[in-house]
């Protein structure tokens, strides 16, 4: 009886030894996802209550201003430099945890959350949170894979669905003509039909809509350049001059639906993408006016495409 009594004591202390050993006091619940946008662009994510709203809102419950998923109540608590504070409860639980941006590479970079629970000394209050920790990892885990999804899609953060490209060889004739107000559709047109004209007149074809691009000098000048890619080189005059586009240059483009304002921001929105991946322009951004805008008065059915050359 006595070898039997010893022997359930000598089991029960290494079953208590052996939860001290496996589970530490503290225990770290940590997810990390790589993420293929800039770092920058997920430092403006997580700074944003907006933003985060709108993608934990995908996969959780909005209560108030926290979040419920799967038992477990999440708080944005803090915004911090390039990262959040989020607390996290459920039932005695009740933590905080950092979610923050990591970079790793100029298009790429990695979200790293982390939060820890106190187990505390007491063997069977360890085994208790160990639970809850694992059921918190499966939480967190979906969480970060919305996060993930969301930040991927550049109309989220960008409100444009932005791609890059590689331009093959191209050709077009050009004009450059100065204003002294915005230039409007019919002083544009009238340059698009001059190139019209003259590529027809060389017995050159267009291989593409015309190009617009208009830059403010200053509040009483505009200068504005338009373009029509052409099949092949057409000699040169005074005003109307040959432009290679750079073979394998990069581009970025995306459709913009609708006048001159969703146009104008369409170019600003392209502009804050390209600080936040990094990039120089080597050349002035154009509209390709799909549209022929004017035979279309209604703006709202105008369809352009922006490009915005990269390096």
């Amino acid at each position: 009886m006595k070898k039997w009594i010893i022997g359930i004591v000598v089991i029960a202390c290494l079953a208590i030894g052996s939860i001290y050993i496996f589970i530490p006091s503290v225990i770290v619940v940590s997810e990390v996802r790589h993420i293929q946008t800039f770092r920058t662009a997920v430092a403006k994510f997580l700074t944003s209550r907006e933003k985060m709203n709108a993608c934990l809102q995908t996969v959780a419950t909005k209560k108030d201003s926290s979040f419920t998923y799967k038992g477990f109540d999440f708080t944005i608590s803090k915004i911090i430099f390039n990262g959040n504070v989020i607390g996290i409860s459920s039932g005695d639980l009740n933590v905080q945890s950092n979610l923050i941006p990591l970079e790793r590479g100029r298009d790429s970079s990695s979200l790293y959350w982390v939060a820890d629970i106190k187990a505390g000394a007491n063997p069977f209050n360890r085994i208790k949170q160990y639970r809850v920790a694992i059921k918190l990892k499966e939480s967190m885990d979906v969480l970060m894979d919305a996060m993930k999804n969301y930040l991927e899609h550049p109309s989220n953060m960008y409100g444009l669905e932005i791609k890059e490209i590689q331009l093959k060889d191209s050709v077009l004739i050009s004009t450059r003509t100065a204003t002294s107000t915005e230039p409007g559709i019919t002083e544009i047109y009238q340059q698009v039909k001059k190139l019209q004209d003259y590529a027809a007149a060389n017995n050159a074809t267009a291989t593409n809509s015309p190009m617009l691009h208009v830059q403010k000098k200053d509040s009483l000048h505009y200068e504005f350049m338009v373009g029509l890619p052409v099949s092949k080189r057409i000699p040169e005059t005074n005003d109307i001059r040959i432009k290679a586009m750079p073979y394998n240059g990069n581009m970025l483009i995306t459709e913009i639906k609708g006048g001159p304002g969703n146009i104008k921001n369409g170019l600003r929105l392209m502009d804050i993408y390209r600080e936040d991946s990094k990039r120089t322009s080597p050349a002035i951004p154009f509209e390709l006016m799909i549209t022929n805008r004017a035979t279309e008065p209604d703006t709202t059915k105008w369809l352009t495409r922006l490009y915005y050359p990269v390096m």
